[in-house]
């Protein structure tokens, strides 16, 4: 089951339209505490969060996914971040599993999702 973590509920909607096409179960939380409460219930295989949300941020909602369950696999989804900042970068610091910009293409989305589950192509 994948964690969707997204203030946009236009953005929700589509990347679950995508990851259920892709035969992926999907959980959705419209913030970042939302997303944590979620996390604790659900114990996830991904979670898809986005970065720029109001309240708590993808940033710190990443860091406190990390203190709860360290080896949790987290992909950061973002529209506005990847102009300043760069994939490895991002990767790195928050110790993340992969990055997709927004809008999503859904070739790349599930591409992410395949890679950070560590899922092959037959």
């Amino acid at each position: 089951m994948i964690l969707l973590i997204d203030d946009n509920a236009t953005e929700r909607a589509l990347a679950r339209k995508i990851l259920e096409g892709g035969g992926y179960a999907v959980r959705e939380a419209a913030d970042g505490a939302e997303g944590l409460a979620s996390f604790r219930e659900a114990q996830p295989d991904l979670v898809l969060c986005d970065l720029m949300m109001p309240g708590k941020n993808g940033f710190d909602t990443v860091r406190e996914l990390r203190a709860l369950e360290p080896t949790a696999r987290i992909v950061a989804i973002s529209g506005v971040l990847f102009v300043v900042a760069d994939h490895d970068t991002l990767r790195e610091s928050l110790g993340l599993a992969g990055v997709v910009e927004k809008p999503f293409r859904p070739v790349r989305l599930l591409q992410a999702v395949r890679e950070a589950l560590g899922v092959t192509e037959a």
